[in-house]
């Protein structure tokens, strides 16, 4: 499965139709750069088939801001700017309509349907700080 797709009628993340994955090795999740990030500006995406944001994150000081697109319109503006959230900083960097550029997968878990639920943390985690 690769980009989700939000469908109402068929519910095609519902837990029960959704199978175990195969493992994958301990040393391929720990490749994974999993880090926290404030977002600092949320922008509407157009150029996309479907309801998108353009998303900035303020990953701390080593890793610094990075820009992603993000299904997540089921969240105002103002609910995303300062919010913390949880990406994937190392997956390579996309090019997306209009010559955007993707370079990180910020986190959630989908409801049935496929709306995005962003993961929460608590206020005081620092920002760049690794996720086990």
């Amino acid at each position: 499965m690769g980009q989700h797709e939000i469908d109402s009628e068929n519910l095609p993340y519902h837990p029960e139709k959704l199978p175990k994955k195969d493992y994958v090795s301990v040393n391929d999740y720990f490749s994974l750069d999993i880090r926290v990030g404030k977002i600092i500006d949320v922008d509407n995406y157009p150029e996309m088939r479907k309801p998108s944001y353009k998303i900035t994150v303020d990953f701390g000081p080593i890793i610094g801001k990075l820009s992603s697109s993000a299904q997540i319109t089921n969240y105002s503006r103002s609910e995303l700017i300062n919010r913390l959230v949880i990406g994937a900083i190392n997956l390579g960097e996309k090019t997306l309509p209009g010559g955007f550029i993707s370079q990180f997968l910020i986190l959630g878990a989908l409801d049935p349907d496929g709306t995005v639920k962003l993961l929460e943390l608590p206020d005081n985690v620092m920002l760049g700080s690794t996720v086990a």
